[in-house]
């Protein structure tokens, strides 16, 4: 497996965990890492682009956190369902999205989709793509004053992290290690938002866009990628190296 030296702490060797562990649980990120595009983000910038702007001033001096940055942004939001399915017509996979799935598949390794975004859409999404995974998330139903009106509630909001998200990603993480203890977590993500915690949880993490220079920062290891074609290649790696380290 080829590591970058970027990013990486001294001693730094996933594969030496890896061949100590017993299975794999991959947790991957949906907007701009299972898809191209980040849908929320996306949906913000063409319909609500004066507020989404207002807004985001307000979270970088730390008025509103992540979660409640949604809540003011999205309360009161008025889409047709009709609308916001033409929108996610326009939501690509990324290249390795079945790929990934595919790989966990044949090396037993569990599968789970970890999003700050809206379970609608990822159920929408499934189906017109014709992909199935297990996922956790924050909801959203159309049940407002009008019938296009958004309605939104929290995944897991977590007080003791500071994402400030609402569905924290290292607590589902940690959450999942407890119950099972021998298992090697991977996170794979692209923001620095709601997934730098989780990257940082896991036992290895993989980064690209404004993550990895998040984890650089704070002088945390991961792998970097462009796509999920690229982490199937280096969990391959991976594993073949653990796989030698247990030969002995």
């Amino acid at each position: 497996m080829t590591r970058s030296s970027e990013g990486l702490t001294p001693n730094y060797d996933p594969a030496a965990k890896l061949a100590e562990s017993t299975c794999i649980t991959v947790f991957c990120d949906f907007d701009g890492t299972y898809s191209v595009q980040d849908v929320g983000s996306s949906i913000a910038r063409k319909y609500l682009g004066e507020r989404r702007t207002e807004l985001w001033d307000r979270y970088e001096q730390g008025i509103v956190d992540a979660w409640e940055y949604n809540v003011e942004l999205f309360t009161g939001f008025k889409l047709p369902p009709a609308d916001l399915h033409a929108f996610l017509e326009t939501i690509d996979l990324d290249p390795g999205a079945r790929e990934l799935q595919a790989w966990c598949a044949d090396n037993n390794a569990s599968f789970r989709i970890l999003s700050d975004g809206f379970d609608y859409n990822l159920d929408w999404l499934q189906r017109h793509n014709g992909v199935t995974f297990d996922y956790m998330c924050n909801h959203l139903e159309y049940t407002g004053v009008a019938a296009d009106e958004w309605q939104i509630a929290p995944g897991g909001r977590n007080a003791s992290c500071d994402c400030g998200t609402g569905t924290c990603k290292s607590q589902i993480i940690r959450a999942q290690s407890k119950q099972r203890p021998g298992a090697f977590t991977v996170h794979i993500g692209n923001g620095r938002v709601s997934d730098l915690c989780g990257a940082i949880e896991a036992d290895l993490a993989f980064a690209k866009d404004t993550l990895a220079p998040a984890l650089q920062e704070r002088k945390q290891p991961f792998e970097p990628f462009e796509t999920l074609v690229d982490v199937v290649d280096q969990l391959s790696a991976l594993v073949s190296e653990a796989q030698a380290l247990r030969a002995g």
